[in-house]
């Protein structure tokens, strides 16, 4: 009786052994199918900085519309963006006062210009000549 329970180990053994040989067989294949299908790092191309590329169409004042006032996260970050770096944008002072006044004017554009998109959206034929700003 111990005999047939050896013989019944090694029958396993050698089955689980068969199996395991057969599945490292695969993964090789697999793996070296998968190094001939990866190129080079040289050969890829890399993206292009321009923003045209990047996107395949120019977002429309409706985009803007639509992440900004439509989705509520969008809300939440226009108002952010807005007491962030709107209000006015002029320092009072000399030389560095004047740079101060350029680099905030340059902040508070991005955020007019937002806002400008949207205004856009809600009136279509409004013209740009006709948005006021505060400064």
């Amino acid at each position: 009786m111990i005999y047939v329970l050896i013989a019944l180990n090694l029958i396993l053994l050698l089955f689980l052994v068969a199996i395991t040989y057969h599945r490292l067989q695969e993964l090789k294949k697999a793996q070296a199918v998968q190094s001939s299908k990866q190129q080079p790092i040289d050969d890829i191309e890399k993206p292009s900085k321009e923003i045209r590329q990047r996107y395949p169409r120019k977002p429309t004042p409706q985009d803007y519309y639509t992440l900004f006032e439509v989705h509520p996260i969008g809300q939440d970050v226009l108002d952010d963006l807005i007491s962030i770096f709107g209000g006015s944008s002029y320092v009072r002072g000399g030389q560095d006062a004047d740079r101060e006044t350029c680099f905030r004017a340059g902040r508070k554009h991005v955020v007019d210009h937002i806002l400008i998109q949207i205004n856009k959206a809600n009136k279509p034929n409004l013209d740009h000549s006709e948005v006021e700003t505060d400064d």
